[in-house]
């Protein structure tokens, strides 16, 4: 498939073992299936059903395969700042990491191809058979996921937001990756079309249909906001320019995950061939419903910054983690966040060595 663009950072290699995740749970990256207890919302989430919008994915076009890599190492670390509106309004900015930075540097000047790991069978057993081949390509294989109160389920949620600029709604998808932390796409948190951060944002979790007591656990509130800084500062009028930088964090108020669980996430230096699993709320779908898919990521469509697939999307799926199942841990280990769509392949930002950094540094 076509490249989008030219590789900026290539992955580094793990101290971990290939497909290792780690020991503790509260440990970042690993996953927890949480203690089972029921959980509800005590910061009165104001959740309304139908007044959300789905976000639509970008949308990739030949410009975006011009876009130019960044090679100057200072605005590459730049790139990887901190980025945040607080739930009262105040801006935050934090500068990266030293050991971000020289990781960043480090692999700026790194061959641009790595390693190809071997094919995985990494399709997660609970979402069933089927290749998720609208985007949707060819016959529409996703199906809905009915019990959303168990887990892994119950850590992926829908996640609305507003529009300062227009007063009106919008939807993507996110997840649990640790008890107090979301991980989603940057545009669904800032728009470039408005030029400025969304605000009220909600997640509610299991989500199962077109009410609020289809809200299984509630709608929980954000404490703060985050992106990474390039997916302003690079910003040069068409999406291509930003794709490498299309993560955002949520921290919620409550500690939701240690209920409900929540998924790993890893860089795998060597990724080749693997199964992909999809969660989320496309709004070509029932409102509030929640659908499943998988894939096979192939490694010829696999970049240091993002990788392509053919699983089924639509609006309302941004954001949406890609994970793969772990058959020796048994644990779901997200690889990558899904961001954008073309006529030929959706697209995926990898979470390689400095996006994991970068995730790391705000873990709650």
């Amino acid at each position: 498939m076509t490249k989008l663009t030219n590789a900026l950072i290539a992955s580094a290699l793990l101290s971990t073992a290939m497909w290792a995740v780690p020991v503790f749970a509260a440990d970042p990256g690993s996953a927890s299936a949480g203690n089972g207890e029921s959980m509800r919302d005590a910061t009165s989430g104001d959740y309304k059903p139908g007044r959300a919008k789905p976000i639509a994915p970008p949308q990739l076009t030949d410009e975006d395969n011009r876009a130019a890599p960044i090679t100057d190492e200072a605005a590459a670390v730049k790139s990887y700042g901190i980025v945040g509106r607080s739930a009262d309004g105040k801006e935050i900015k934090i500068e990266p990491s030293e050991a971000l930075r020289d990781l960043i540097i480090k692999e700026l000047n790194a061959p641009a191809n790595g390693t190809e790991g071997g094919p995985r069978k990494t399709e997660d057993p609970d979402l069933g058979e089927g290749e998720a081949g609208r985007q949707v390509f060819g016959a529409d294989d996703r199906e809905q996921v009915k019990n959303t109160k168990t887990y892994p389920f119950s850590a992926i949620g829908y996640l609305e937001a507003k529009s300062p600029k227009t007063g009106s709604y919008g939807s993507c998808s996110a997840t649990l990756i640790g008890p107090r932390t979301v991980l989603t796409a940057a545009h669904c948190l800032y728009s470039h079309e408005d030029k400025d951060w969304l605000s009220e944002y909600l997640f509610v979790p299991g989500l199962n249909g077109s009410t609020a007591d289809d809200a299984p656990f509630g709608a929980f509130t954000f404490e703060s906001a985050y992106v990474l800084q390039g997916f302003i500062d690079n910003y040069q009028g068409y999406y291509g320019s930003v794709i490498p930088w299309d993560l955002g964090i949520i921290t919620l108020k409550q500690d939701v995950g240690t209920n409900l669980g929540w998924l790993g996430y890893a860089n795998y230096d060597d990724l080749g061939d693997f199964t992909a699993n999809l969660v989320g709320y496309p709004g070509d779908k029932p409102m509030g419903t929640m659908w499943k898919a998988s894939c096979e990521v192939h490694a010829e469509n696999i970049a240091p910054e993002y990788f392509q697939y053919d699983c089924d999307t639509f609006p309302g799926s941004s954001g949406s983690s890609v994970y793969a199942y772990d058959n020796n841990s048994k644990q779901r280990i997200i690889t990558g966040v899904n961001v954008a769509e073309s006529p030929d392949a959706n697209t995926a930002v990898r979470l390689n060595a400095a996006n994991i950094q970068w995730i790391n540094s705000l873990y709650k």
